[in-house]
């Protein structure tokens, strides 16, 4: 009954639970003798490590009650599809000659898409304008070709996803926008039906949507979870380094790798980088 964690750096630590919430009596073993194991009594076992050279700094095993009174409750689960790539086929991505997979437009999208970049002055969160809606094949040649060896500095997947979607949009022409807030909901460029990934483990996290299943996503132009292009970045997770990348219709995505079944969430709860610190070379329990 236990989960163990990774804490290396920052000014915190997300912690995130998957599917269960944290605190909470919800059975999650039952024994022939009608004993049982609860969500609530699962030992949570951080180990801090030193960066500098990878040794472990201190150990700390806490219980949600405890996670619960010091820093405050896990967050309301926060629902996630996700999608499966396999060490196999990243290996294969990396070992091609151009390290991109890609694949045509979606047929709905193949009547309006163009090949010729034309500078415009768009909003990244207008609806995608069919006049000028760029090809995954030009996306290759602007985006996709250009971020191959280039680095995503920081500490977590979430940080690294901005990070990428600010150098798209740099790439795209949309200068105005690369210095101010990010948009966020789906998909993160509406204005170019982009969706943008960072995948840095076997997983990548699809929030809401999944084009799993067809969704209509733009009502007005019938535009549906399947146009939606999927631009993901293969990273070395310790690097930062962009080794490979996909972009692909979401329509062909379950065609060339898995969906994780059924759908996942997650519980979060923030702890402070210098609650870890303060017990550094100790091994302690709820302190």
């Amino acid at each position: 009954m236990i989960d163990t964690y990774i804490v290396t750096s920052g000014t915190s630590y997300n912690l995130q639970v998957w599917n269960r919430i944290p605190n909470c009596k919800t059975v999650l073993v039952r024994y022939d003798s009608g004993e049982t194991l609860k969500c609530n009594e699962v030992r949570y076992i951080f180990v801090k490590i030193n960066r500098e050279n990878s040794t472990i700094a201190s150990i700390l095993i806490l219980t949600p009650d405890y996670i619960e009174a010091h820093f405050g409750k896990f967050g309301k689960p926060t629902i996630k599809h996700q999608l499966l790539i396999s060490n196999k086929a990243r290996n294969q991505i990396y070992t091609s000659e151009s390290k991109i997979l890609s694949f045509q437009d979606s047929k709905k999208l193949s009547y309006y898409i163009t090949d010729t970049y034309e500078k415009h002055n768009n909003s990244i969160a207008n609806e995608p304008n069919l006049q000028n809606l760029y090809s995954i094949g030009l996306l290759v040649e602007m985006i996709a070709k250009k971020l191959i060896g280039r680095v995503l500095e920081s500490n977590s997947t979430k940080n690294r996803g901005k990070a990428l979607e600010r150098m798209t949009l740099e790439l795209l022409g949309y200068e105005m926008a690369v210095n101010k807030n990010l948009i966020g909901g789906f998909p993160d460029i509406p204005n170019q039906l982009l969706e943008v990934k960072v995948q840095d483990a076997q997983t990548v996290d699809l929030e809401k949507f999944s084009p799993e299943k067809e969704e209509i996503v733009f009502e007005e132009n019938n535009l549906t979870t399947f146009d939606v292009r999927y631009l993901i970045a293969l990273t070395d997770p310790k690097t930062g380094i962009i080794e490979g990348i996909i972009l692909a219709p979401g329509e062909k995505l379950g065609e060339i790798f898995t969906y994780v079944s059924d759908v996942s969430f997650k519980c979060q709860r923030s702890i402070p980088m210098s609650f870890f610190d303060m017990y550094n070379g100790q091994c302690v329990f709820n302190p």
